[in-house]
Protein backbone atom coordinates (compact mmCIF):
# COMPACT_ATOMS: atom_id res chain seq x y z
CA UNK A 1 0.00 0.00 0.00
CA UNK A 2 1.39 3.39 -0.99
CA UNK A 3 1.29 6.23 1.49
CA UNK A 4 0.96 9.91 0.57
CA UNK A 5 4.36 11.61 0.27
CA UNK A 6 3.74 13.77 3.33
CA UNK A 7 2.61 10.86 5.54
CA UNK A 8 5.90 10.59 7.46
CA UNK A 9 6.01 14.35 8.13
CA UNK A 10 2.41 14.29 9.35
CA UNK A 11 3.16 11.34 11.62
CA UNK A 12 6.22 13.10 13.04
CA UNK A 13 4.22 16.28 13.71
CA UNK A 14 1.45 14.25 15.38
CA UNK A 15 3.98 12.41 17.56
CA UNK A 16 5.69 15.67 18.52
CA UNK A 17 2.42 17.41 19.39
CA UNK A 18 0.91 14.49 21.30
CA UNK A 19 4.28 13.65 22.86
CA UNK A 20 4.71 17.19 24.15
CA UNK A 21 1.25 17.10 25.72
CA UNK A 22 1.66 13.62 27.24
CA UNK A 23 5.16 14.31 28.58
CA UNK A 24 3.94 17.52 30.22
CA UNK A 25 1.10 15.64 31.89
CA UNK A 26 2.82 12.36 32.79
CA UNK A 27 6.50 13.22 32.93
CA UNK A 28 9.22 11.40 31.03
CA UNK A 29 8.99 8.23 33.12
CA UNK A 30 5.20 8.29 33.35
CA UNK A 31 4.52 7.16 29.78
CA UNK A 32 6.17 4.73 27.41
CA UNK A 33 6.66 4.71 23.66
CA UNK A 34 3.48 2.67 23.13
CA UNK A 35 1.45 5.26 25.06
CA UNK A 36 3.07 8.14 23.19
CA UNK A 37 2.39 6.46 19.84
CA UNK A 38 -1.23 5.74 20.81
CA UNK A 39 -1.74 9.35 21.92
CA UNK A 40 -0.51 10.47 18.48
CA UNK A 41 -2.70 7.93 16.69
CA UNK A 42 0.27 6.11 15.16
CA UNK A 43 1.98 2.76 15.67
CA UNK A 44 5.09 2.21 17.74
CA UNK A 45 6.84 1.47 14.45
CA UNK A 46 5.89 4.92 13.18
CA UNK A 47 7.26 6.38 16.41
CA UNK A 48 10.61 4.65 15.90
CA UNK A 49 10.78 5.62 12.25
CA UNK A 50 10.68 9.27 13.37
CA UNK A 51 12.54 9.20 16.70
CA UNK A 52 15.37 6.89 17.72
CA UNK A 53 13.93 6.60 21.24
CA UNK A 54 11.85 8.43 23.83
CA UNK A 55 14.76 10.66 24.80
CA UNK A 56 15.05 11.86 21.17
CA UNK A 57 11.40 12.86 21.38
CA UNK A 58 12.09 14.72 24.64
CA UNK A 59 14.90 16.62 22.90
CA UNK A 60 12.57 17.55 20.03
CA UNK A 61 9.86 18.65 22.48
CA UNK A 62 12.32 20.87 24.34
CA UNK A 63 13.64 22.32 21.08
CA UNK A 64 10.19 23.13 19.70
CA UNK A 65 8.38 24.18 22.88
CA UNK A 66 10.63 25.76 25.51
CA UNK A 67 9.91 29.47 25.84
CA UNK A 68 7.30 29.46 23.12
CA UNK A 69 5.47 31.41 21.89
CA UNK A 70 7.49 34.24 23.45
CA UNK A 71 10.89 33.34 21.99
CA UNK A 72 9.69 33.29 18.39
CA UNK A 73 7.36 36.29 18.67
CA UNK A 74 7.96 39.60 16.95
CA UNK A 75 6.63 42.64 18.77
CA UNK A 76 8.37 45.80 17.59
CA UNK A 77 9.85 48.41 19.91
CA UNK A 78 10.93 47.96 23.54
CA UNK A 79 7.62 49.24 24.96
CA UNK A 80 5.68 46.72 22.86
CA UNK A 81 8.03 43.93 24.01
CA UNK A 82 7.58 44.84 27.67
CA UNK A 83 3.80 44.87 27.17
CA UNK A 84 3.95 41.44 25.51
CA UNK A 85 6.18 40.14 28.33
CA UNK A 86 3.72 41.37 30.97
CA UNK A 87 0.84 39.68 29.12
CA UNK A 88 2.79 36.43 28.75
CA UNK A 89 3.72 36.40 32.44
CA UNK A 90 0.10 37.08 33.43
CA UNK A 91 -1.02 34.07 31.38
CA UNK A 92 1.91 31.93 32.51
CA UNK A 93 1.75 32.54 36.26
CA UNK A 94 -1.93 31.70 36.54
CA UNK A 95 -4.35 29.09 37.86
CA UNK A 96 -5.24 28.26 34.26
CA UNK A 97 -1.64 27.25 33.55
CA UNK A 98 -1.31 25.48 36.89
CA UNK A 99 -4.44 23.43 36.25
CA UNK A 100 -3.70 22.56 32.60
CA UNK A 101 -0.24 21.05 32.22
CA UNK A 102 -0.98 19.43 28.85
CA UNK A 103 -0.94 22.58 26.73
CA UNK A 104 1.31 24.43 29.19
CA UNK A 105 5.00 25.15 29.31
CA UNK A 106 7.58 22.37 29.32
CA UNK A 107 9.83 24.12 31.86
CA UNK A 108 7.87 23.42 35.08
CA UNK A 109 6.75 20.02 33.80
CA UNK A 110 9.99 18.59 32.40
CA UNK A 111 13.01 20.43 33.84
CA UNK A 112 13.68 17.69 36.41
CA UNK A 113 13.43 15.04 33.67
CA UNK A 114 15.84 17.02 31.47
CA UNK A 115 18.32 17.21 34.36
CA UNK A 116 18.44 13.39 34.34
CA UNK A 117 18.65 13.11 30.54
CA UNK A 118 21.62 12.78 28.20
CA UNK A 119 23.87 15.62 27.11
CA UNK A 120 22.02 16.28 23.81
CA UNK A 121 18.75 16.87 25.67
CA UNK A 122 20.41 19.10 28.26
CA UNK A 123 22.21 21.00 25.49
CA UNK A 124 18.91 21.60 23.66
CA UNK A 125 17.38 22.81 26.94
CA UNK A 126 20.31 25.13 27.64
CA UNK A 127 20.22 26.54 24.10
CA UNK A 128 16.50 27.33 24.30
CA UNK A 129 16.75 28.61 27.89
CA UNK A 130 19.53 31.03 26.96
CA UNK A 131 17.49 32.24 23.97
CA UNK A 132 14.55 32.88 26.30
CA UNK A 133 16.69 34.77 28.82
CA UNK A 134 18.26 36.87 26.04
CA UNK A 135 14.80 37.67 24.64
CA UNK A 136 13.50 38.73 28.05
CA UNK A 137 16.66 40.73 28.82
CA UNK A 138 16.25 42.59 25.54
CA UNK A 139 12.83 43.80 26.75
CA UNK A 140 14.21 45.35 29.90
CA UNK A 141 15.80 48.73 30.52
CA UNK A 142 19.13 49.31 32.25
CA UNK A 143 22.69 48.01 31.96
CA UNK A 144 23.11 44.64 30.19
CA UNK A 145 24.35 42.78 33.30
CA UNK A 146 21.35 44.03 35.31
CA UNK A 147 18.93 43.13 32.52
CA UNK A 148 20.31 39.59 32.31
CA UNK A 149 20.15 39.18 36.11
CA UNK A 150 16.52 40.30 36.16
CA UNK A 151 15.68 38.08 33.17
CA UNK A 152 17.02 35.04 35.03
CA UNK A 153 15.00 36.14 38.05
CA UNK A 154 11.84 36.39 35.95
CA UNK A 155 12.33 32.93 34.46
CA UNK A 156 13.09 31.43 37.88
CA UNK A 157 10.02 33.01 39.45
CA UNK A 158 7.67 31.98 36.66
CA UNK A 159 8.83 28.36 36.42
CA UNK A 160 9.14 27.93 40.17
CA UNK A 161 5.75 29.48 40.84
CA UNK A 162 3.94 27.13 38.47
CA UNK A 163 5.85 24.06 39.70
CA UNK A 164 5.10 24.89 43.34
CA UNK A 165 1.46 25.73 42.66
CA UNK A 166 0.99 22.40 40.85
CA UNK A 167 2.38 20.56 43.86
CA UNK A 168 -0.07 22.25 46.25
CA UNK A 169 -3.38 20.53 46.92
CA UNK A 170 -5.43 23.64 47.68
CA UNK A 171 -6.40 25.95 44.84
CA UNK A 172 -6.87 28.94 47.16
CA UNK A 173 -3.32 28.72 48.52
CA UNK A 174 -1.96 27.99 45.04
CA UNK A 175 -3.72 31.12 43.77
CA UNK A 176 -2.14 33.21 46.53
CA UNK A 177 1.31 31.83 45.71
CA UNK A 178 0.81 32.51 42.01
CA UNK A 179 -0.44 36.06 42.55
CA UNK A 180 2.54 36.89 44.79
CA UNK A 181 4.91 35.38 42.27
CA UNK A 182 3.31 37.24 39.38
CA UNK A 183 3.71 40.55 41.19
CA UNK A 184 7.39 39.75 41.86
CA UNK A 185 8.02 38.81 38.21
CA UNK A 186 6.23 41.96 36.96
CA UNK A 187 8.27 44.14 39.33
CA UNK A 188 11.46 42.79 37.78
CA UNK A 189 10.39 44.15 34.39
CA UNK A 190 10.35 47.76 35.57
CA UNK A 191 8.76 50.51 33.55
Amino acid sequence: MRYPPDQKAKAKDAILEAGARELRINGFNGIGVDGLAAAAGVTSGAFYSNFANKEALLEAVIDSCLGEPFVSANAGNADEWRKRLREWLTDYISLQHRNNAGPGCVMPALSADVARASSPVRSAYQHKMLALVRKIAACLAGPQSDRERRAWGIVSVMVGAVAIARAMSGEKEAARALESSLQTALSLIGR
